[in-house]
Order: structure tokens, then C-alpha cells, then sequence
């Protein structure tokens, strides 16, 4: 007797979990395009031809805004290869010398520069100190470190 109310309860609440009409929100792998009704979280990739099936909305237009979405390839966008470039000028325009490598990792840039060997350690400083301040001014929102080597 225990044994048969023990399998009533389960094959009731099997029976309460299973679909019991095609209204169900969950498409199964085997229905037809037509019966699907959530195409958008369907069954995966095998939808995806599916997802992009309004006929009144325009897809092929702009629906992001953002200023910084790289969706117009014609317009100019500044980038941290042009903050290098500023850091470059601002360097020359101070040495007359162009510097071997400008790298920016986060908010710091990292200059450095090499000069002839017959330049003195108190030259080389005055030029890290001008260099930095150059930089500085150029572009404000880094933190610098200046190497000079011979």
C-alpha cells in the first residue's frame, strides 16, 4: 500500500511537469518555423535565421548612437594613437629629437628617447625635466615616465 501511494505521488508529479498542449513557451528541435513562438530564445544557433524576421522595423539602419560606436568608418575619431602622435610633436618641438618609443598602457605614457653619447647626466636630466613638462602640457590626462639614454 505504501509502495502504490509512493508511485501516485510521483506519476502526478511527473504528470504536472510535463507539456501538456502546444501552447508552451519552449519550442521543442522538432517543430516546424511556424509553430515557434520565441524566436529570439529559441533553441540556439539553429534559430538564428529567425531572429531578424519583423517586417516593419528596418534593420539595416542605425539603432546604436553611441558617439563612440565604430559603425561609420569616414569620420575622424581621436584614439591613443593620436595622443602618441601629440606626445611625439610635443618631444621634437622641445629636442629636435625624435623619440624611439612612445607607449601609453592605462593612464601611464612611457617616452623614451636616446641622444648622442657625448651628452652629459645633467644634460639629460634638464632634458627629461623638459620633456616631461612638454608632455604634460601636450597631453594632460597621463602620468609620464621619461627615459634618456645615450
Amino acid at each position: 500500500m505504501k509502495k502504490a501511494g509512493v508511485f501516485l505521488i510521483l506519476s502526478a508529479l511527473l504528470a504536472a511537469c510535463s507539456p501538456t498542449s502546444k501552447d508552451h513557451f519552449e519550442p521543442t528541435a522538432n517543430e516546424s518555423a511556424q509553430n515557434r513562438k520565441d524566436n529570439m530564445w529559441g533553441h540556439g544557433i539553429i534559430n538564428y535565421h529567425l531572429t531578424k524576421n519583423n517586417p516593419k522595423f528596418n534593420y539595416s539602419s542605425e539603432t546604436n548612437k553611441n558617439p563612440h560606436d565604430y559603425q561609420k568608418l569616414n569620420t575622424a575619431r581621436f584614439d591613443i594613437s593620436d595622443d602618441q602622435d601629440k606626445i611625439r610633436q610635443a618631444v621634437v618641438s622641445e629636442t629636435g629629437i625624435n623619440p624611439q618609443m612612445v607607449t601609453i598602457n592605462g593612464n601611464y605614457a612611457h617616452i623614451h628617447l636616446n641622444v648622442p653619447p657625448n651628452v652629459s647626466g645633467r644634460k639629460k636630466a634638464k632634458m627629461r625635466r623638459e620633456i616631461k613638462a612638454a608632455a604634460e602640457q601636450a597631453v594632460p590626462r597621463y602620468k609620464f615616465s621619461v627615459k634618456v639614454d645615450s
